[in-house]
């Protein structure tokens, strides 16, 4: 019974290889025999398995298989063909990828060899020494020796180190690729050890959980002198780490080879297949559909030809012929003729396919994606990089994007920027969200810059307020409040100080780029922490009592994560034995935690929550700061007690110590909250914007508050004021607070659902009374969202979502973002996810694409993901350029492989109706086999490789080119049809003129010789060749040299072939022995045939395509036209920077905001320092429990985990081990420290033809309007006057921007007198004039639209500082240039009106 119990229960767990419990005995010289030992190998083959694995890996494609079947039939007598022509492709194609796949395993084999080989000392307890064994010998239990930069052979207990304070330093860049040095801490009893002491060390026992894939947590004790250890994470080096900065490092083995975490997390990802490859996978099925349709044809005809017609053909002699040709056995001769066109009509399946496909895949992401130098961030030094080629083509088809917000598109970079203490704001700062908010409506803010400001500007710091700096706060008007929160600053927090201790040169390595702006701020209100230890801090605090070095007692540590969303630190003041618990976390885990009995909570509460309100709507991110006095008595015999035993449980520690936490976080006095800035990465507005014109929708999904997140979306420009905008929340539903202040939880959840469940009808409802032209967005936060996508209400919150440009989710946890994307995902949308956080890689993997960003938060996004890319912005470069490139040539290489071989096969089989179906061929059986593996291969692989519509530059220029691989316009069931139909007819005109042609009766030279079936059968095949490349003649957007080598080398060599071929012996050429150059050749039939039929074949195609173009011309056949007029202009010169000059935008006036202009306060971004030696900047957002592997533990947490393990209740003296001494001292020091195929109008105007108004005609977060009526919908009426010159209505193509250098004004429009294609609804430039832009005079505090790249007004608002935009004191900057013209003199005048200040 007790041996099916912990199978079912091994069971339960879903982990068959993770066992219960570990018992290890250190350093015995006895070794577990079940434990594995530390011998790895990752190749997949060895010289036993190779063939057999190898050629299963080949047949899990099914075309493989067929081809190896046709390949075994040649074998039989039935084969129409010999057998090794059918043999010798498959044996080339197999071999060629199994050739691939030995050299590969062979590099794994070689490595795996020098990786087990490598040596290590190893502590041997027999003779008491160290001796060198190689990795594959060392055994769980065995104490190892690993020097610096060494990796560590296995999963270890760290022991000792040569340092005193018994760390060391770690590389973790193999397991999670951040090349950031991580702290690693040695329990107490141990790290005084020295290699000596450690020989007689054999009465530990470590019990912990089994192998696993948790790379940062671990569960385990260590048994020692009688007493039970915790082990923290900080303790265990893994395999895989390299030691840094270290001398020397002992440990103990607790897993082994294939038991170590870095090979647990060596699953493969999701397998993810492109939606291309699945519709190839489709053609296929019908690819042998109607081969098994042609042979049932054949073999049902010959059958009933041979009972009922041979008899009468008596020079066949049909009394005397084998049996399968026999009249009086029609079922064998159909089992025989069905065999014969099973081989004969192979050529209808590419064989070749597969491989090219794999090939130009591999070329796209190495060659395009990877190199491009438009995604190369050069601060960072990181270019784009495709995990995967897989997934090119779907790139192109995107039709919503999800995205993350902190690190994605905002920078990850914070700095302290506002705050509120005791219910007053200080903080005197300007956003960037607040001045494009203002931009937005039409205002521009007073940014001068303070001089006495400049001194306190600091990394992580933007902060300026006269009432709090220096000793100012003094007198405020609550000091005590005021200094507990500046010492809540300086104490709650796990940051490491590193250099020397002074203000000025200290440096501070946090887990959050948040964590550090606050201790920073700590520093600059005059409260500096400078000294950790195991269990102190010490802070040098200005007070109104003078400057004072305190120390701080840490006794524990409340860790944060997405569930507590709080993090707490209790603290004993040593010099009046108080004990003090401070908490800081979200504002709505904080007050529902506040001391109802505390007076001041109330109104502080309300005044803080306003102010919160205030920085949530600058786009600020808040936290609210607590604390309480403890009880002395009830925290050591209570609390104390109850949390040692959850931090030392084997058995679900984490619920346990969350349990405890709530116990003591409770009765807070609220303090104030902090407001901290995360910049917006640069040309993220501008992104957003081109992408919505490509018709993707976004969705991003944020851990922030609903008003910083709507306010940060319009700032970006993913909501702008032409969308109709819902919110969806059950917060300020009265019916909801009620049941919740009543305590009644399942009412509470009852009637919120509900709420949302009405809130999205009503939503549904809106969105039907409008028309399509109507853009819509929703926002909602977390709470909602959780009821939303509940199984009754999802579907009907996706279908709204749909239905919006932008949906805004709010404090959303990673599972939820997971579920959201889970949801858009199986509705059938192509969805890409990008983030750049461990909490982002669920979203990441959820997703048909998987986009990483590296940034801040580590690389555990960017190894999940299937593309990395340095910054949001380049996510237009991979989408617009080379996914839609990369879509448009697949699609075109895959079609034109099944063309050929339509073409190619339905002649056979048309040659064989007309011999009764009998099996005869009229091609060499040779020369068949070589038509897909070398007459046609080269072309279609030049296509899909090289092949492109239109340039770069003018493919970001109309994103609405983009919406062609939404629609799928390439590879839809139309698109197929056609080319296959074409096939089909191409096949009757070569039949008809070969075979009525090329008569037997007649002759077609003075010998009179007639013409034969082998001739016949090479004209026929030379027609087909000729004819598959001219169709790609036709079908090619743009020539270089490698299409003219592919298409005209392709051809010459057939007739090498030929020639060459023919010269060969008799029994190996047979039919061609001096065919071509004795017969074929001479014949001057044979080249007019090789000119007029492959033209007949292509004239109707030709002029079907033609009128297409002129009648109804596809979007990307407009976009040619006007770049052939620029080219023929002259104007197609790229600059270094790889950006035409005709080409490019004008510069909007966000691009001046979010560039490198400052805020207030601020001179400068701090970069990431990536020389960290202690661990990456994690945001605490990302340090989330479940599934989510979010980073390395705290070293802190350690300490105090050491310091809890050896002393728990902090009163005892720490024991000696028995027999041993240690190496020095045991004090312990501070370490080192979209329908239609028309591309959408660039704005909605006005249908009685007035100007766009609001954002229409001001532009989205203050652009100019030709930039922001891309996203705009139908406005208002009224606002600005027409600038289009006479006031007229704009067309049906409204303006897109400044027309591009060269052109006319009829060179911009589609029109009754321009040579430019048909009209469509593509976007196109306005032409150009000199109209007024006189403002109205209820509009003189608006910025009027610019038109003009070189627009000295632009250059004005971008100049340097003092201040981004123009101050009313500096009016002399707009002064116009003496040889600017009326209307740019007109210009800078509005301008200077627009930013006088107002009189009330």
């Amino acid at each position: 019974m007790g041996k099916l119990r912990d199978k079912l229960r091994k069971a339960g767990k879903g982990h068959s290889d993770e066992q219960e419990k570990r018992v290890i005995n250190i350093n015995t010289g006895h070794h577990d025999r079940h434990y594995a030992g530390n011998e790895t190998s990752t190749t997949k083959y060895s010289v036993w398995t190779f063939l057999p694995k190898a050629l299963f890996e080949q047949y899990r494609r099914v075309a493989n298989i067929y081809f190896t079947i046709v390949a075994a039939l040649s074998l039989t007598p039935y084969s129409p063909v010999r057998a090794w022509t059918t043999w010798t492709p498959l044996i080339i194609v197999l071999g060629v990828a199994m050739l691939k796949e030995g050299i590969e395993d062979y590099k794994r084999y070689k490595l795996d060899k020098e990786i087990n080989n490598r040596q290590v000392q190893v502590l041997d307890p027999e003779q008491s020494e160290y001796v060198e064994k190689s990795w594959k010998d060392v055994k769980v239990g065995d104490i190892v020796v690993v020097t610096k930069d060494q990796q560590f052979p296995a999963d270890l207990l760290f022991l000792t180190s040569e340092t005193e304070e018994g760390t060391c330093y770690i590389e973790t860049m193999n397991l999670d690729g951040e090349t950031n040095l991580k702290i690693k801490k040695a329990p107490d009893e141990t790290k005084d050890l020295s290699q000596l002491d450690l020989i007689k060390f054999r009465e530990a026992t470590i019990e912990c959980e089994g192998p696993n894939a948790r790379l940062y947590q671990f569960t385990g004790n260590m048994l020692l002198d009688g007493k039970t250890l915790p082990i923290s994470p900080a303790a265990i080096l893994l395999r895989g780490c390299n030691l840094r900065n270290t001398a020397k490092a002992v440990g103990a083995v607790i897993y082994a080879g294939h038991e170590t975490k870095i090979f647990k997390n060596a699953a493969p990802a999701p397998s993810k297949r492109s939606h291309l490859e699945r519709i190839v996978d489709k053609i296929i099925f019908f690819m042998f559909g109607l081969l098994f349709a042609f042979c049932l044809v054949t073999s049902i005809y010959f059958s009933q030809w041979t009972k009922n017609k041979s008899l009468q053909n008596w020079y066949l002699d049909p009394t005397d012929t084998e049996k399968e040709y026999s009249p009086d056995n029609p079922g064998f001769v159909w089992f025989a003729s069905f065999i014969t066109a099973f081989i004969l009509y192979g050529y209808l399946i590419p064989i070749s396919l597969y491989v090219s496909m794999e090939l130009v895949k591999i070329a796209q992401s190495m060659g395009f994606i990877n190199k491009d130098r438009d995604m190369y961030h050069a601060e960072t030094d990181t270019p784009a990089l495709a995990r995967t080629s897989n997934l090119n083509e779907e790139l192109g088809m995107v039709n919503t994007i999800l995205s993350d917000k902190t690190g994605t598109l905002t920078r990850n970079v914070m700095e302290f920027f506002k705050c509120s203490i005791a219910g007053v704001a200080y903080g005197a700062g300007i956003t960037e969200i607040e001045k494009a908010n203002a931009l937005r409506k039409g205002t521009v803010l007073d940014d001068r810059e303070r001089p006495e400001a400049v001194k306190w500007r600091e990394r992580f710091f933007n902060f300026y307020d006269e009432r709090l700096m220096g000793d100012a706060w003094f007198t405020a008007k609550d000091p005590e409040t005021v200094e507990m929160f500046f010492r809540l600053l300086a104490v709650c927090h796990t940051v490491i100080p590193d250099g020397p201790t002074n203000p000025e040169e200290i440096k501070y390595e946090a887990e959050s780029p948040d964590e550090a702006a606050l201790v920073v701020a700590a520093k600059c209100f005059g409260f500096f922490f400078f000294k950790r230890t195991n269990t102190t801090v010490t802070v040098r605090e200005n007070t109104a009592r003078g400057v004072n070095d305190v120390e701080y007692e840490v006794l524990n540590v409340l860790e944060f994560n997405s569930t507590r969303k709080r993090m707490s630190v209790i603290i004993k003041e040593k010099s009046s034995d108080k004990l003090l618990l401070f908490t800081k976390g979200a504002d709505t885990v904080i007050y529902e935690r506040l001391d109802p009995g505390y007076a001041p909570n109330a109104a502080m509460k309300e005044s803080t929550s306003r102010h919160m309100e205030d920085f949530g709507a600058a786009g600020l991110r808040t936290l609210c700061l607590s604390y309480a006095e403890l009880d002395k008595d009830w925290y050591n015999n209570t609390w104390q007690p109850e949390w040692v035993a959850a931090k030392t449980s084997l058995q679900d520690r984490d619920v346990k110590v969350s349990e405890v936490s709530e116990k003591i976080e409770k009765n807070l006095r609220l303090l104030g909250c902090t407001a901290i800035e995360d910049k917006l990465q640069d040309g993220v507005p501008e992104c957003i914007r081109t992408l919505a014109m490509a018709g993707i929708r976004i969705w991003v999904l944020t851990g922030d508050k609903m008003e910083t997140a709507i306010n940060i979306a319009f700032a970006c420009s993913l909501l702008t004021e032409a969308m109709h905008q819902f919110t969806i929340s059950v917060y300020g539903v009265k019916a909801v607070e009620d049941a919740e202040e009543a305590g009644d939880k399942e009412l509470a959840e009852r009637l919120a659902h509900e709420a949302v469940g009405k809130s999205i009808a009503t939503i549904k409802a809106a969105m039907e009374d409008k028309d399509e032209r109507h853009q819509f967005a929703i926002v909602i936060d977390g709470k909602a969202l959780s009821y939303a996508l509940s199984k009754d209400l999802n579907q009907d919150f996706l279908a709204v979502g749909l239905r919006c440009k932008a949906v805004v989710c709010c404090r959303v946890s990673p599972l939820q973002k997971a579920q959201v994307t889970t949801l858009v995902r199986n509705h059938g949308d192509t969805t890409l996810a990008i983030g750049d956080g461990a909490n982002d890689v669920g979203m990441i993997q959820s997703a048909h694409i998987g986009v990483g960003i590296s940034g801040q938060e580590g690389m555990q996004a960017v190894m999940s993901a299937d593309f990395a890319i340095a910054q949001f912005r380049f996510l237009t470069t991979l989408l617009l350029v080379h996914g839609r490139y990369s879509y448009k040539r697949i699609s075109r290489m895959v079609l034109f492989f099944f063309y050929k071989n339509m073409l190619f096969g339905t002649t056979i089989f048309v040659f064989n109706g007309f011999n009764a179906f009998s099996g005869q061929f009229i091609y060499n059986d040779f020369y068949m086999t070589l038509f897909n593996v070398v007459f046609t291969a080269l072309t279609p692989v030049v296509i899909g490789i090289f092949d492109r519509d239109v340039d770069k530059q003018m493919g970001l220029k109309y994103p609405g080119l983009y919406m062609q691989g939404q629609r799928n316009e390439y590879f839809n069931f139309k698109a197929i049809a056609l080319w296959l139909l074409s096939s089909m007819y191409q096949c009757a005109i070569i039949m008809v003129f070969v075979l009525v042609g090329c008569n037997s009766t007649e002759v077609d030279r003075e010998s009179g010789n007639p013409y034969t079936m082998w001739q016949t059968g090479v004209l026929m095949y030379t027609v087909v060749v000729i004819t598959v490349h001219m169709q790609v003649c036709q079908v090619l957007d743009q020539w270089t040299w490698v299409h003219h080598l592919s298409i005209w080398l392709s051809q010459i060599v057939w007739f090498l072939y030929l020639i060459v071929y023919g010269y060969f012996p008799l029994f190996f050429s047979s039919d061609l022995y001096h065919l071509f150059t004795n017969i074929v050749a001479p014949s001057p039939q044979f080249w007019w045939y090789c000119l007029l039929v492959p033209c007949a074949c292509q004239l109707p195609d030709f002029f079907f395509r033609m009128t297409k173009k002129q009648i109804s011309p596809e979007d990307h056949h407009v976009v040619q036209e006007i770049q052939k007029k620029l080219k023929r202009a002259g104007k197609d010169v790229v600059s270094e920077a790889g950006q035409s000059p005709v080409y490019q935008q004008p510069p909007s006036v966000l691009a001046a905001i979010f560039g490198e202009q400052t805020t207030k306060n601020t001179g400068f971004v701090p970069p990431y320092d990536p020389r960290s030696k202690f661990y990456g900047l994690v945001s605490s957002g990302a340090r989330a429990t479940g599934k989510i592997e979010t980073g390395a533990r705290n070293p802190v947490l350690t300490h105090l985990d050491q310091e809890l393990t050896d002393n728990p209740y902090r009163g005892k003296k720490k024991s000696a081990l028995p027999a041993l001494s240690p190496k020095g001292a045991s004090g312990s020091k501070a370490g080192p420290s979209a329908s239609g195929s028309s591309l959408p109008p660039v704005s909605e105007g006005p249908a009685n033809g007035a100007s766009p108004t609001g954002a229409g005609a001001m532009g989205v977060a203050g652009v100019p309007s030709s930039a922001a009526s891309l996203l705009a919908g139908p406005t208002k009426v009224g606002t600005l006057p027409p600038v289009n010159g006479a006031g007229k209505p704009p067309g049906r193509l409204p303006p897109m921007g400044p027309p591009p250098s060269g052109l006319s004004g009829g060179d911009t429009m589609p029109s009754n007198n321009s040579d430019a294609p048909a009209p469509t609804s593509i976007p196109m430039a306005p032409a150009s004039g000199s109209a007024s832009l006189a403002p109205s005079s209820s509009l003189r505090n608006r910025l009027p639209p610019l038109q003009q790249a070189n627009n000295p007004a632009l250059q004005a608002l971008t100049a340097p500082a003092p201040g981004a935009i123009a101050s009313p004191s500096t009016d002399s900057r707009l002064a116009p240039p003496e040889n600017a013209n009326a209307q740019e003199q007109e210009i800078l005048a509005t301008y200077a009106n627009a930013i006088k200040p107002t009189k009330h």
